[in-house]
């Protein structure tokens, strides 16, 4: 005969059980369906829109590399659950009804994503709402338990556009570094912008670049490795470390050690076109791609495993262990004591969660149902045509170069003017209207660097133009030194430039020109074709000649002024 106080216990168990899998349940299926199902984006491959799962499968293979252990984060972020199973096992669902207000903003993030046609909104829907899922559901202790896991997922996402907003700012240091320590070991080296060249040898018939030849590109620069060493080191530190202060140190290495290893890559390329030829060491060229040689690809491979023994030896250094005691730390994680039971964890207060949570998921779906899925893109702000003569300046036509050439999509379209009068003044003028792929454009810090100028200052300075219309506009000064005719020179540079969207919208700011296409396009229905017009003030000085003061200003007053009579020549009129 069955004994009677076990009763109560099995019911318990098998409520308990039944609970979670509705739990489980709800959440797979909101999942699945918003995130795994629904089309969502057009993404940059084209064709009809794909989910968000879908799409970002398909991207991640697309760049060079750099994005690509986004495919193992989730494998780890499994690994990091299972690790916690004995622990999630002990807790109830004590769910919290806040966990909607994250599930609602969620849903309103996967809104604006559809509507603006972009996976990065779909991306923090996807984490917002299963942030609500987890504290609805469970709780708050479910939350403390799954903060790190649900955190460790921000790394499955690749964020683009920080490939144009850091690797910039890497190429420069990395090419300098490389190119000081290739001089102190004897090798003649020019470094011209992010590029590093062997130095001309006229009695021996040597050309400059003929013995070494390197572009310092994003790839090059510190960034491949960055990302995924930055993945290593948090995950690292948060399972080998102890002391906060040890995991931030060990974090924060990652980026000085990713540049270290690109440097170490570099004078490996540069030793082996001097041993072996720059074919052996490089790849050879196949019209505008390069065909990478096995030397090449290893040196990349060692780049990495030199930053990943950095970062290993130092984490060994901060915790004080040899290598041989290194363990793995098992975590014993709790929510500080015994969690009581709360109403919530009954059956019908996780039916109750389980049905609001789909509730608030079919308002996501709900909103993107009556939402227009066609983009028009509005009458661009200007046309991408500069005038012959502006006063007293005529103007020859110039070409896009090869680099831009492979760098635009087909829809962009560029014209550029070399402009000069009888005064001795040169300008340079490029408007460029971009295509229907929303990066299109970039800042100038990117490309001014590869052409070897150094930016010593960016300001924003007021336009008046010729019609009275008004905007603002950035400036940056540059300057780059060379030997001409045995004698040292400086250029400098004034590079003046905005950007135009529709309506008479403009900034002087690339991250607020994305800011507005996100921010017309969701409240005012209105898709922006920015164009970026960009004049550049030219002029050579000695360096040993003693300099006007005021010859910047001066400068920059006379590119106003050319600007000021230009635009309205090139600007749609205003309604």
């Amino acid at each position: 005969m069955e004994n009677a106080s076990s009763l109560p216990a099995a019911a318990t168990s098998k409520a308990k059980s039944w609970d979670r899998w509705l739990a489980l349940g709800t959440g797979i299926v909101i999942l699945a369906v918003l995130y795994a199902a629904w089309p969502y984006q057009h993404w940059s491959f084209g064709g009809a829109r794909q989910s968000v799962l879908v799409g970002w499968a398909k991207i991640l293979p697309e760049g060079t590399g750099e994005w690509e252990f986004c495919f193992v984060v989730p494998v780890i972020v499994g690994f990091l659950v299972y690790r916690l199973r004995r622990t999630l096992a002990d807790l109830p669902l004590s769910g919290e009804w806040a966990g909607t207000v994250l599930l609602l903003l969620g849903s309103v993030f996967f809104w604006m994503g559809y509507k603006v046609d972009t996976g990065y909104l779909g991306y923090a829907a996807l984490q917002t709402m299963l942030a609500g899922l987890i504290i609805l559901l469970g709780g708050w202790a479910w939350w403390r338990v799954l903060f790190f896991p649900w955190l460790f997922l921000l790394f499955a996402w690749p964020l683009f556009p920080l490939d144009h907003l850091l690797a910039a700012r890497l190429k420069i240091p990395t090419a300098q570094a490389a190119g000081a320590i290739l001089r102190i070991l004897g090798v003649d080296t020019l470094r011209i912008g992010s590029a590093l060249k062997s130095a001309a040898e006229p009695l021996m018939g040597v050309n400059q670049g003929d013995k070494f030849s390197l572009e310092v590109s994003d790839d090059c620069s510190g960034m491949r490795s960055l990302y995924s060493l930055i993945m290593i080191s948090v995950l690292y530190g948060w399972l080998a470390l102890k002391r906060p202060a040890a995991k931030m140190i060990l974090f924060l290495s990652a980026v000085p050690l990713a540049v270290v290893g690109n440097v170490f890559r570099l004078l490996m390329l540069a030793f082996g076109s001097l041993w072996f030829g720059q074919g052996f060491a490089i790849g050879h060229q196949n019209g505008d791609h390069l065909e990478e040689s096995t030397y090449h690809l290893l040196c990349g491979f060692a780049v990495f495993g030199f930053a990943l023994a950095g970062m290993f030896a130092l984490a060994t250094l901060l915790e004080g262990r040899q290598w041989k005691q290194l363990k793995l730390l098992k975590r014993t994680l709790t929510d500080g004591g015994k969690v009581a039971v709360s109403s919530a964890s009954t059956s019908g207060g996780v039916l109750a969660k389980s049905t609001a949570a789909l509730g608030l998921a079919a308002v996501a779906v709900f909103l993107c149902m009556n939402t227009p899925t066609k983009v028009d893109l509005a009458q661009p702000g200007f046309k991408a045509e500069l005038p012959e003569e502006v006063g007293d300046f005529v103007s020859k036509r110039g070409d896009m170069t090869a680099k831009e050439r492979a760098n635009f999509d087909a829809g962009v379209q560029l014209d550029r003017r070399f402009y000069a009068n009888s005064a001795g003044v040169h300008i340079m003028g490029t408007l460029v209207l971009s295509g229907e792929l929303k990066k299109t454009l970039h800042d100038p810090s990117r490309c001014l660097p590869d052409a070897g100028w150094i930016i010593t200052e960016t300001e924003i300075v007021p336009l008046k133009l010729e019609d009275g219309r008004q905007l603002q506009a950035g400036v940056m000064h540059v300057f780059k030194d060379a030997v001409e005719n045995g004698q040292p020179i400086r250029h400098r540079g004034l590079n003046l430039f905005w950007y135009e969207g529709a309506a008479g919208v403009s900034t002087p700011s690339y991250m607020e020109s994305n800011y507005l296409s996100y921010r017309d396009a969701i409240f005012r229905n209105l898709n922006h074709r920015w164009g970026q017009a960009a004049f550049f003030h030219h002029r050579v000085e000695p360096v040993t000649e003693v300099l006007n003061p005021m010859a910047d200003t001066i400068a920059v007053e006379e590119l106003k002024d050319f600007v000021s009579k230009c635009a309205p020549k090139f600007l749609e009129p205003l309604k």
